[in-house]
């Protein structure tokens, strides 16, 4: 019976461990080459790597997993993989965060982008309708430093953030509230800040951690 009940909580453990993956995604920013933010995409047996800019697909894998591990295996995509060279990988799930290293895998191409990475849950933006009369008041120049200027301009009734400096090509804004944006390029939140008479002081992009950017114009 004890046995039993051991193989029991085992099966049962596993489970849970393989539902904590199957259809979730996770963003995290991999070395491509140059940095990139990109999600893990969990199905079933399957695990998608993409971009998260452009959904361009970076690789398509099989995945098997354990309690503490998984293991993948390309199906198609951009590494010099081969489909027969497994890759091992250790995870753990904290709440909304997932950390991944390195157990084994004959692979560099593959090793070198997953291993020692940070991950958090992804949900898509859902986006609203916000007033032109709120979306001008964030037009102007943002700094965190002379070095990191961003623009925001507002045409046709969507706002767009530019800043040559970080890499950031004119791009559009998605409003989730009155006060918060995606910006998809990037794949992250802003938030818009006013002082205590109302006006807009700064904007908080959320990365690995958080940027503040004053207003200066």
């Amino acid at each position: 019976m004890k046995k039993i009940s051991l193989l029991l909580l085992t099966l049962i453990t596993s489970a849970f461990v393989i539902a904590q993956l199957e259809n979730t995604r996770w963003k995290s920013t991999v070395t491509i080459e140059e940095p990139v933010n990109v999600i893990f995409d969990f199905k079933k047996n399957t695990v998608a790597l993409y971009r998260v800019a452009d959904g361009t697909l970076i690789e398509n894998m099989s995945y098997t997993c354990n309690n503490t591990s998984f293991t993948l295996r390309k199906i198609t995509g951009q590494s010099d993989c081969d489909n027969a060279t497994p890759g091992k990988y250790g995870f753990k799930v904290n709440h909304n965060k997932m950390l991944i290293k390195l157990i084994k895998d004959d692979c560099y191409d593959r090793s070198s982008v997953i291993n020692d990475t940070e991950w958090s849950v992804w949900k898509d933006p859902v986006a609203i309708k916000v007033s032109e009369a709120i979306l001008k008041q964030y037009v102007g120049g943002y700094e965190m430093d002379a070095a990191h200027a961003i623009t925001i301009t507002l045409e046709k009734g969507i706002l767009y953030a530019e800043g040559p400096n970080n890499k950031l090509p004119k791009s559009p804004l998605t409003p989730e509230s009155n006060t918060k944006f995606f910006l998809r390029i990037a794949g992250v939140e802003w938030d818009f800040i006013k002082d205590a008479k109302g006006h807009v002081a700064s904007l908080i992009s959320h990365e690995a951690k958080d940027y503040e950017l004053k207003k200066v114009r």
